[in-house]
């Protein structure tokens, strides 16, 4: 049932990834309920299949690539869909739903043993539910920085558009730049603010949980710190703001592999 769970939620995210494609190619996009929908119901399957490897480990499952791509996607859409419609930020779905599809769909292709996870939950005994949080609350923060690379994309092609005198259909369909800009900041500040906690957390981690490599978080803890202590206390401009969170979220990409390695 795992890999059935994570089928259906990468079908409805492909429908989203449709949809983007031909608003993209077409320069329009029309607010509908249906794209929200499916991105609604992907979430709920990528739930049950997060839940399902969480009973084959009994404990928190980002154990292995697989699941932590799900896992930080899953905290993307959830993401989107609190703050979307807050922020006027309905289009966010189109450009967050390319992204998602990728980690589901790459997280489909590549192998993963149940018998072999049951096993070394077996080895692993007692749950630590200190580097549980950690874990958690870790990948929770990607998330976020994820759609805040989201926003901070968004802004950099209407700023773009604005630039080249270019104003397609697609343009007036955008959020306003500014709410691009404070979504793009708010939600490097929360990612920040959850992966401080995660950090945290891992100091009470026993036994082998405490020789866990955290050093990768560090480099984008301090990444992330930098850029919203700049943007509060030198005022930085939203298209630097904007160019600084695309660029910020290779390193979380970069060192998901680091973490998947030791977790």
């Amino acid at each position: 049932m795992d890999r059935l769970f994570i089928a259906l939620a990468t079908l409805f995210f492909a429908g989203g990834f449709c949809y983007a494609v031909a608003c993209l190619r077409s320069g329009s996009f029309r607010h509908s309920s249906w794209n929200y929908a499916a991105m609604l119901v992907g979430m709920l399957f990528q739930t049950l299949f997060l839940v399902a490897r969480g009973e084959v480990h009994g404990s928190c499952p980002v154990y292995g690539v697989v699941e932590i791509l799900v896992f930080i996607s899953w905290a993307m859409v959830i993401i989107y869909l609190l703050v979307g419609r807050t922020y006027r930020l309905s289009l966010m779905g189109v450009f967050t739903s390319p992204l998602v599809f990728a980690s589901c769909l790459l997280a489909l292709l590549m192998p993963f043993d149940r018998q072999a996870a049951l096993a070394a939950a077996e080895l692993r005994g007692a749950v630590d539910r200190w580097g549980e949080m950690h874990k958690g609350l870790s990948l929770l923060a990607y998330g976020a920085f994820g759609m805040s690379f989201i926003a901070g994309l968004m802004y950099l092609l209407q700023e773009r558009q604005v630039r080249r005198g270019n104003l397609r259909t697609l343009f007036y369909n955008l959020p306003p730049m500014h709410n691009l800009s404070v979504a793009t900041f708010r939600l490097a500040l929360v990612g920040t603010v959850l992966l401080t906690g995660g950090i945290a957390f891992a100091y009470g981690m026993s036994g082998e949980g405490s020789s866990h490599m955290i050093w990768p978080l560090y480099a984008v803890w301090l990444t992330y710190v930098l850029l919203c202590v700049f943007a509060v206390t030198r005022g930085v401009p939203p298209m630097a703001l904007a160019r600084s969170a695309v660029f910020a979220f290779a390193l979380p990409l970069l060192s998901l592999w680091v973490i998947a390695a030791t977790s």
